[in-house]
């Protein structure tokens, strides 16, 4: 059970590359589709070699020349997704195809490949198994973020110095001693499981799924046998909240600072004293968000007239001055979110010492984008200039900026400015 590697000509290439383009996986992935068409295109013409995460950004991402890869990872963050879209479509849509294209982790070359019979027949798992599968499929999103972790700290061994002006706005937490960690929440779910009928673990939080859930799963995996199940977990972070805390362990192995990424379950704020922390999470689902957000002029609320979530100056029904609602497209399909990016000192009033941020938002986008929006150096000097503008000359001490989001499917394509207002008396833990 081999893939195995053979001349493929130009035709069989471009019919699978057609194939994929034309799937429902990537039916709403306009972005997606025009990075895997320039990278297939590239490859075809015989110039793979000059494929690039700068090229990319420029030619199929829509980036102005001269961007930095090092400061935007929309590029690193749209091959993730590629690879995950390209899985799907060969699991569910066209497991038998002749000619796979494959994105190896680490490289941005695709790969035309053959696969036999045998290879192709263990893409569906035998349902004796499939539990223990999705159980890893859970775990990897947190697994993702360790790894992310620790690959930003081998990074930070070849390292550039950071920015003046992330430098600047981050203060203390990319001091030499910054003792920096970051918490990523993992909401409680409810997972779709499938065992068979005579094998359900005998553990709590496992009943039965509905039969609209449970013909749900039968549609994405119709030769599965046994039985659909919900099962409880708390253990499963959410993708856009993991890849923020990438980016952040990025930027801190860049000053030199070696990340802790914590999981925020069972911490409690008191945990923050004396330490430098960015906090990821909406108060919907992370109680340190909630607690901090609820002292802050924005926070992100569940508005239930509109019943969607909003980031806001003010609660629902409290005649908000400044409110900023998702944009949705005309198949109902989320295209726009806003995050959300709080910056304060740990000790309210205090402009040394430690420094919390808060990165938080409508979908686990949203702080997706506040943490894109808080590590790049273009982003920051906007910022900065407005600021100025207002006669701050310097980050405040505390602030928040809110940050209007493009959706490319359920993550974050670009971040821009919105908004943003200066803290006077930010209480935190007093």
């Amino acid at each position: 059970m081999t893939t195995q590697e053979f001349t493929i000509g130009t035709e069989e290439k471009r019919a699978a590359l057609e194939g994929v383009l034309r799937s429902q996986a990537f039916a709403r992935s306009d972005q997606l589709k025009r990075f895997f068409r320039y990278i297939c295109e590239m490859e075809i013409a015989g110039r793979a070699q000059e494929i690039s995460e700068y090229t990319i950004g420029i030619e199929a991402l829509g980036r102005p020349r001269g961007y930095t890869p090092h400061d935007d990872s929309s590029v690193r963050s749209r091959a993730y997704a590629l690879r995950q879209k390209l899985q799907e479509y060969y699991e569910k849509e066209n497991p038998g195809a002749e000619v796979r294209i494959e994105l190896h982790k680490g490289s941005y070359t695709p790969s035309f490949v053959s696969r036999t019979e045998a290879s192709v027949e263990r893409i569906a798992p035998a349902p004796e198994r499939v539990w223990r599968f999705d159980v890893r499929l859970t775990l990897g999103v947190v697994a993702l973020t360790l790894i992310a972790a620790f690959a930003g700290w081998m990074a930070g061994s070849r390292r550039s110095l950071p920015d003046p002006v992330l430098r600047e706005a981050w203060g203390p937490m990319l001091a030499p001693d910054g003792n920096a960690m970051i918490t990523i929440p993992s909401p409680p779910v409810m997972m779709l499981m499938n065992y068979p009928e005579d094998s359900v673990p005998p553990v709590e939080g496992i009943v039965p799924a509905p039969p609209v859930a449970a013909a749900f799963f039968r549609a994405l995996h119709p030769n599965r046998g046994g039985g659909v199940y919900l099962q409880s977990t708390v253990n499963d972070a959410l993708l856009g909240d993991a890849l923020a805390a990438s980016v952040g362990v990025r930027v801190l192995a860049s000053a030199g600072q070696r990340a802790q990424v914590l999981p925020e379950n069972g911490m409690r704020p008191m945990a923050l004293r004396g330490r430098n922390a960015l906090i990821i999470g909406s108060p919907s689902y992370s109680h340190l968000a909630a607690r901090i957000l609820a002292n802050m002029p924005y926070s992100v609320y569940f508005d239930p007239a509109a019943k969607q979530e909003v980031v806001s100056d003010a609660p629902p029904g409290a005649n908000p001055k400044h409110e900023f609602r998702p944009v949705y497209d005309e198949n109902g399909q989320l295209k726009e979110v806003y995050g959300l990016l709080t910056v304060l000192p740990v000790s309210s009033g205090s402009s040394s010492g430690t420094r919390l941020a808060v990165f938080s938002g409508i979908t686990s986008a949203g702080p997706q984008a506040a943490m894109e929006f808080f590590s790049s150096p273009a982003s920051l000097r906007v910022l900065k200039a407005r600021l100025a503008a207002q006669g701050v000359q310097h980050f405040p001490p505390s602030y928040q900026v809110v940050v209007h989001c493009v959706l490319d499917g359920t993550l974050a394509f670009s971040w821009t400015y919105q908004t943003h207002a200066v803290v006077s008396h930010p209480t935190l833990l007093e």
